[in-house]
């Protein structure tokens, strides 16, 4: 089983409002990727909020239209992305997955194609992880090998899962040429900047 641990517990300091709920080609910018990993090979999707999170990026039947999609609320998300992220895993381990996807809310153009090559690699080589990457730069989704459960642990503040695989060589990295794909929103002019590059396409 591969779980996604979907990470939507920021605080949105840099953008100044709740950046998931902004609009976004018709829909919240929080639930695009989410949407994008629900309809992927993925097992299960863990989603991670904070406590206080009042979920109005989730349309109120969301969750009983995606049985497959969980919720879980990160009491302490505010001291970092580790904390998110090993809220999630919790999760996971109880569901016995032999390895996670890490996937950020705030990556929306993130596509069902990549999703599925990193599974569909993972499934056949199963490497310690694997990672895309754009411009030489390792970059989420990141599948993590529960080998590496360990080491995700040991995370603290507001270190990610790209810590553990940059010590790591027993991986493999997936080489992207579409940076659109890897494009996240974390002020307002990121987000202006996203807006204009919609309504020129």
């Amino acid at each position: 089983m591969i779980c996604g641990i979907y990470l939507a517990a920021g605080q949105s300091q840099r953008m100044g409002c709740p950046k998931l709920d902004l609009p976004l080609n018709g829909k919240y910018l929080g639930s695009i990727s989410l949407e994008t990993a629900l309809n992927s090979q993925l097992d299960k999707v863990i989603v991670v909020v904070n406590q206080e999170g009042p979920l109005t990026w989730l349309s109120a039947n969301f969750l009983d239209s995606h049985p497959n999609c969980m919720v879980k609320r990160s009491k302490l998300s505010n001291q970092g992305q580790a904390v998110s992220l090993k809220a999630g895993l919790k999760i996971a381990q109880d569901l016995q997955a032999d390895a996670v996807m890490v996937l950020l809310a705030d990556q929306p153009f993130i596509s069902q194609k990549l999703l599925d090559r990193l599974i569909s690699i993972y499934k056949i080589k199963r490497p310690n992880f694997i990672a895309s990457s754009f411009n030489g730069i390792q970059r989420p989704p990141i599948i993590i090998n529960s080998i590496l459960y360990p080491e995700l642990w040991k995370l603290k503040g507001d270190t990610g899962a790209r810590h553990i695989i940059r010590n790591n060589n027993q991986g493999i990295i997936v080489k992207e040429n579409e940076e659109l794909q890897f494009i996240d929103v974390d002020t307002p002019q990121q987000y202006e900047s996203l807006i204009k590059l919609i309504k020129s396409c």
